[in-house]
């Protein structure tokens, strides 16, 4: 019975360790993705272009809002791609 306690323990801090280092991943990701889209909205601005802020207006899990910047990087990429063209 000591040895089940001691293996669900040790099974459940090791589960607790990972979850907080994938959230520390997806953090980490979301930091790198938001400073790309201010980069970028930074750079279009001094082509005449205003990109405006990032829209995370509603409630989202950690993924999502990483996926939602990443989504938004793309669009101004489009969008710098072809005013890029355009010169």
């Amino acid at each position: 019975m000591k040895k089940l306690a001691a293996i669900t323990s040790a099974v459940f801090m090791a589960s607790a360790m990972s979850t907080a280092a994938i959230a520390d991943n997806i953090s980490d990701d979301f930091r790198a993705a938001e400073a790309s889209y201010q980069a970028l909205s930074a750079q279009l601005e001094t082509m005449g272009y205003e990109a405006g802020e990032l829209d995370l207006g509603y409630a989202m899990t950690p993924s999502q809002k990483l996926d939602a910047v990443k989504e938004q990087n793309k669009e101004l990429q489009g969008v710098f791609d072809d005013l890029h063209k355009a010169n």
